[in-house]
C-alpha cells in the first residue's frame, strides 16, 4: 500500500512491516536494494518534475521520518500507519544483525565520529560483525578504496550517513558495487548514536518536529524553513483542490438523478 503526497509514492508500513520487507529482501538476495526515508524538506526537492525524482522512484522503499509527512497524509485524507525513526530502524536491524551474523558496511561522518560509533556498537553488541567503516570525507583515491571495499566484503547491510541529497546521490552512482546489499540512508543519525549529538528533546520527537530543532542547533540551516513553508501552502492547496473536486462531482451526480 502506498500514499501519494504532491506526487511522491510513501511505503504505508509500520515500523515492523517495514523490518519485515527488508528482511526479506536480504532473504531473497535478487538484487540491492535502496531504503531511502524523507522528511517534507527531502520531499520538496523529489517531487515530480524534480531533477531527484528519479532517485524516490527507483528506491525500494520510501518510508516517511518526519511528523510533516504524516500531517500532510491527514490532510490529504490517507492516512499514514506510522513514523517510522530512521534511528529505531537501525537500532532493530542491528540487533537482528547481531542475532543472525548479518554483516554490516558504515560508511559516513567525520572520522572520529565514525570510531566512536564503532566502539559503542562494539561494546553493546558484541557479536556484531562490522566488516567496514570509513568516514563519509572522500576525495577520489579514498572515494574508489571505499567502494572497492564495500565490494569485496559484499556485506548483507550498509548504513550511509552523508549530508542530503549527496547521500542519494552516491548511492545512485555506485550500484555496481553493492552486489546483493541492503543500503540504508541513514543521515546524520551517526552523529547522534556515537554520542557525539545528543537526541531531540521528547517534546519535538512525540511531535515529529525533529526537524525543527536541528534548525535550532544548527542555526545555518535556517533556510530549510523555506522548504518547510513551501511544503505547508503546496499540502494545503492540494487539499484544497481535491475538496473542490469532491464537491464538484457530488454536485455533478446530484444533478444527473
Amino acid at each position: 500500500e502506498k500514499v501519494s503526497i504532491l506526487g511522491v509514492e510513501i511505503d504505508n508500513l509500520t515500523r515492523d512491516e517495514a523490518i519485515a520487507n527488508i528482511l526479506d529482501f536480504h532473504k531473497k538476495k535478487e538484487t540491492f536494494h535502496h531504503i531511502l526515508f524523507l522528511d517534507p524538506i527531502r520531499l520538496m526537492t523529489m517531487r515530480p518534475g524534480k531533477n531527484l525524482n528519479r532517485i524516490a522512484r527507483k528506491a525500494s522503499l520510501v518510508l516517511p521520518e518526519g511528523g510533516g509527512l504524516s500531517w500532510a497524509a491527514d490532510q490529504l485524507g490517507t492516512p499514514l500507519k506510522e513514523r517510522i525513526s530512521v534511528i529505531s530502524l537501525m537500532m532493530d536491524l542491528i540487533r537482528y544483525s547481531e542475532k543472525k551474523e548479518l554483516t554490516l558496511f558504515f560508511l559516513g561522518s567525520k572520522e572520529d565520529i565514525i570510531e566512536k560509533l564503532f566502539f559503542n556498537l562494539i561494546r553493546h553488541f558484541p557479536e556484531i560483525r562490522i566488516v567496514g567503516r570509513h568516514s563519509g570525507h572522500l576525495n577520489d583515491a579514498r572515494d574508489l578504496m571505499v567502494k572497492e571495499a564495500i565490494r569485496k566484503t559484499n556485506p548483507d547491510i550498509i548504513f550511509i550517513g552523508m549530508d542530503f541529497p549527496r547521500q542519494e546521490i552516491w548511492i545512485e552512482n555506485n550500484t555496481g558495487y553493492f552486489g546483493k546489499s541492503i543500503i540504508i540512508g541513514a543521515w546524520g543519525n551517526f552523529d547522534t548514536l556515537s554520542g557525539k549529538v545528543k537526541k531531540a528533546p521528547d517534546y519535538f520527537q512525540l511531535r515529529g518536529l525533529t526537524w525543527l530543532w536541528r534548525i535550532f542547533i544548527r542555526p545555518y540551516r535556517l533556510d530549510k524553513i523555506f522548504y518547510m513553508i513551501q511544503f505547508f501552502v503546496s499540502i494545503k492547496l492540494e487539499n484544497w483542490k481535491k475538496n473542490r473536486e469532491a464537491k464538484l462531482k457530488a454536485k455533478e451526480e446530484i444533478t444527473q438523478s
